[in-house]
């Protein structure tokens, strides 16, 4: 019982101190080290160094991140030529399951699987914002709307 108090606590701690606003972490801060595309290709996070990446976890059951997608496609090709990366996850079971449920029209890539740390969200949808230099920026354990997104990435995206 006390452990449980404990974690109330240190949850409402964490929601009331801005557990996304904290300073930015070290570029392994929880999060895999590479990614594996539908097409077979590898891709390490570290490789991505000097551009800005989101990474958007996902489940197909989940509508908010469902309705996400197609802000997420707007806002990549809108800025994917000023250095942003956008990559998806869907963490349904099945390696499979994510690619068939993507829009056909969404240009950025899905990850079926990833390596190193496990990847591991309280909720979905979660989205994780890594700026030029690596570093951790944000994690947001909701999704975006183009407010949001625009005040998070936009300041990255202007930094060279």
């Amino acid at each position: 019982m006390v452990w449980m108090r404990s974690r109330i606590v240190l949850i409402s701690v964490a929601m009331i101190g801005g557990v996304g606003a904290a300073a930015p972490a070290p570029l392994q801060n929880g999060m895999p080290r590479d990614f594996l595309f539908a097409d077979g290709a590898r891709v390490k996070l570290e490789d991505l160094r000097g551009k800005v990446v989101i990474v958007n976890i996902w489940a197909t059951w989940c509508l908010p991140c469902r309705a996400e997608l197609p802000l997420l496609n707007a806002y990549y090709r809108r800025h994917r030529s000023e250095g942003l990366v956008v990559i998806g996850i869907a963490v349904d079971p099945g390696k499979a399951k994510g690619d068939q449920m993507v829009s056909p029209g969404i240009g950025y890539p899905q990850a079926r699987h990833v390596f190193g740390r496990d990847l591991t969200v309280a909720s979905v949808p979660t989205n994780y914002v890594f700026a030029r230099n690596g570093r951790l920026e944000s994690i947001a354990a909701q999704s975006f709307d183009a407010r949001s997104i625009e005040r998070l990435v936009g300041p990255l995206l202007k930094a060279k």
